[in-house]
């Protein structure tokens, strides 16, 4: 079973292991998030796994229901996690890495501008990170 907190941490270790994959190429601060989830997004899952999928949305309910509300409120449509959970897994992982890079202060920044993902400024994004204890929807 996992709770919000080990959710917290996975999604920030996932942060750190992407941008040190990207490392050396440069993204508008604005755009990073969507970057750093191409993989999945393209994939239409984060696991590959639908029954893990289905056990971390159901250990994180609150989370989620605070999540598809939000999700509804700004964008007008809404997921279904229980006819399409890894859609709605990766749409969580979307808004929640979007959510966490957003309280950057490197990101803020240069919103509208080019970020090189070189060792300080993902130093600076480790960082930010280290500060976050939940995800804010």
């Amino acid at each position: 079973m996992q709770n919000s907190n080990n959710l917290v941490n996975e999604i920030k270790n996932y942060i750190s292991d992407k941008l040190n994959d990207y490392k050396g190429c440069d993204y508008y601060g604005c755009d990073l998030a969507i970057y750093l989830t191409e993989c999945e997004n393209a994939n239409g899952s984060v696991y590959c796994n639908s029954y893990k999928t289905k056990e971390l949305i159901k250990d994180n309910f609150d989370l989620f229901s605070d999540f598809l509300e939000y999700y509804t409120d700004n964008f007008g449509t809404t997921l279904n996690p229980f006819l399409e959970p890894e859609k709605t897994h990766v749409c969580f992982l979307i808004c929640a890495v979007e959510s966490m890079l957003s309280g950057c202060k490197l990101i803020t920044d240069k919103w509208d501008e080019k970020i090189e993902l070189n060792a300080k400024n993902i130093k600076a994004i480790n960082k930010h990170l280290s500060t976050i204890t939940e995800i804010k929807f």
